[in-house]
């Protein structure tokens, strides 16, 4: 996308790139430019960029880029990305408000040492609004069982506040209006002695290094689970996991190109070093081809793919 020539990037403190490409902050490490990312430095800020853009133009929340699949032809339109002045926690009559910019491991970090618990989010990659997107969760928590209400702007640049009775949270998603961003959440977690909830998140850290692929190019669970549509269910208790059909399909290792399926985690996708997004995407419809030709089960993507091929 050319410069816009209404548009005076210098009226803005925040970041404005042009042709950024997206690979350089994707988790996958693949995926090519977007037209404009916008890093704004505040909410009236953000208010007032997208107030200004015209109607035409896509405007897409990208959080930290650990659960996108971002295609090799880039992203039209513009990627908003907030960062640390989107990143309050603020404690009040035991709700705390999170700013969407908070990655979900530190505060899961730092609600422990005032005695909060939401120890699930600390193995939780990307961002709080990333989470509440996709109602994060793990070990049988969601983070959508703790929501009070949700902040954010519309497409028009206008600020929004949401009661739990304006959303619903659903396995993996969630239902916002469209063309909203998230920009911070009141949640009440439960109140818990601080040595406990540290001592959950080293069990949850330790069991994820002994059974997924970390340090390493993924965005974490590829598919989502065949029977996990309730938060109702614990995880622990789902015994048709994603991984176990893949793993029963013959998958685990299966490469294609430079993007392998892992041998530890098979719902994992990780890049070798120097996959395209086209492999990386081939490699996960070849899983869900070959896990329907033995189980006849559709697996659901739960990493979003987006944009052009």
């Amino acid at each position: 996308m050319r410069k816009l020539a209404f548009f005076d990037e210098n009226r803005f403190s925040g970041s404005i790139n042009y042709s950024f490409p997206l690979s350089k902050i994707s988790w996958l490490k693949v995926g090519g430019p977007v037209d404009i990312l916008f890093r704004p430095k505040s909410l009236n800020e953000l208010s007032r960029f997208l107030s200004l853009m015209p109607v035409e133009v896509h405007v897409m929340p990208i959080g930290a880029c650990s659960n996108l699949l971002v295609r090799d032809g880039g992203l039209s339109g513009v990627a908003v990305k907030l960062g640390r002045n989107f990143s309050e926690i603020e404690v009040k009559d035991n709700q705390v408000k999170l700013g969407a910019g908070n990655f979900s491991s530190k505060v899961a970090i730092k609600l422990s040492e005032l005695g909060y618990d939401l120890s699930f989010l600390r193995t939780i990659p990307g961002t709080i609004g990333g989470a509440l997107a996709m109602n994060a969760g793990c070990y049988g928590n969601y983070i959508g069982d703790y929501v009070q209400s949700i902040e954010g702007v519309d497409r028009s640049g206008k600020f929004i506040h949401l009661g739990k009775e304006c959303f619903q949270f659903k396995y993996r998603s969630s239902s916002f209006p469209d063309n909203f961003i998230i920009t911070s959440t009141i949640v009440r977690p439960k109140k818990e002695n601080k040595s406990l909830i540290d001592e959950k998140m080293t069990k949850m850290l330790s069991k994820r290094k002994e059974t997924q692929p970390t340090n390493t190019a993924t965005c974490g669970s590829t598919f989502k689970n065949p029977d996990g549509k309730s938060s109702l269910l614990l995880e622990e208790s789902i015994e048709l996991k994603a991984w176990r059909v893949i793993d029963g399909a013959g998958l685990r290792g299966k490469k294609l190109g430079k993007a392998m399926v892992s041998n530890k985690h098979p719902n994992f996708l990780i890049n070798l070093g120097g996959a395209t997004a086209q492999e990386m995407e081939s490699l996960g419809e070849y899983v869900r081809q070959s896990v329907y030709e033995k189980y006849k089960i559709s697996l659901d993507w739960e990493v979003i793919r987006v944009g052009r091929k």
